[in-house]
């Protein structure tokens, strides 16, 4: 299992400095996997991400693994969206790239299944995911339905552990795990007031106010967040992330870390999770408590 530096919106919006900062102490910790998205931070972020790693992919590429994604809105778009990628980028190919909200009619489409392969086939990507939070659409992709689909970016935590059976259906066909919002966006650890408070950033109100997907979190979350306070204080902070480090199909973790202390935090909790004993305790519990409803599978 690897954690994935997560470069969001927020990351976007950082300087150059301080962008680089945070790249560079993510690489000198062992962090060399870096996820972005196309059109993130109104298209700033992934050129930001770019500039951070100019040197080390100039250097030596094989060193570094460059995930992105784009709404698979026709085949030419996927293909503009991944050949400028690797423009911006510097490079000649991309480790990874997500399908952002798929759906089984795009996947069927044969202009968009005939542009995965021929983007395979000439090397400009090496693996191609889903990212789905769509309970049906990751069944039917883990029993490898779909011959160019190679791995599944979707939403797994204590919340949402309907998707197990499919993550382990999925491994042993092969497909690549990538475990995503496995901190329910931070609300498993905090509140989004402890957030505001902590990075003086406007970014967790607004995404709580506007994002559906968000506030679909809050209620189930401040739930798990009381029980764990209660009966688990002082390991409180490693639980939600040790859940994910202690399934073991699971290949990627994909997590926004905006500060040195997140880095080094999240980077010890993925080789030093709590003892399985304990957050399986836990899994039970919430199994019971705070799972999101079927039909919240957005």
């Amino acid at each position: 299992m690897e954690l994935e530096f997560g470069t969001n919106s927020r990351f976007g919006r950082f300087s150059l400095k301080k962008a680089k900062f945070l790249v560079n102490h993510a690489m000198s910790i062992g962090i060399k996997r870096f996820d972005t998205g196309f059109t993130y931070g109104n298209f700033k972020t992934q050129p930001l991400l770019a500039k951070c790693l100019e040197t080390k992919i100039s250097n030596s590429r094989e060193e570094v693994s460059i995930s992105t994604k784009c709404s698979p809105v026709s085949d030419e778009y996927i293909d503009y969206c991944v050949k400028k990628s690797i423009e911006t980028f510097n490079c000649s190919y991309l480790d990874n790239f997500h399908l952002w909200g798929a759906s089984i009619e795009i996947l069927e489409n044969k202009k968009i299944v005939s542009k995965l392969k021929l983007l395979k086939e000439a090397g400009l990507v090496k693996l191609v995911s889903v990212n789905t939070h769509q309970l049906s659409l990751i069944k039917n992709i883990s029993s490898r339905n779909f011959e160019e689909i190679d791995g599944l970016l979707i939403d797994y935590n204590f919340l949402r552990q309907n998707r197990i059976k499919y993550i382990r259906e999925s491994k042993r066909n092969n497909l690549k795990i990538f475990a995503g919002t496995t901190l329910c966006q931070g609300f498993l650890l905090s509140s989004i007031l402890k957030m505001f408070l902590r990075t003086k950033s406007p970014f967790y109100l607004a995404r709580a106010i506007l994002n559906k997907d968000t506030r679909r979190y809050l209620d189930k979350a401040k739930k798990f967040r009381k029980y764990i306070n209660l009966n688990f204080p002082e390991i409180k902070m490693e639980i939600p992330l040790s859940f994910i480090a202690n399934e073991k199909a699971i290949d990627f973790v994909p997590i926004g870390m905006m500060s040195k202390k997140s880095l080094d935090k999240n980077k010890y909790i993925i080789q030093n999770p709590i003892n399985k004993e304990i957050t399986d305790l836990i899994s039970k519990w919430a199994l019971k408590n705070c799972q999101l409803d079927i039909y919240d599978d957005f």
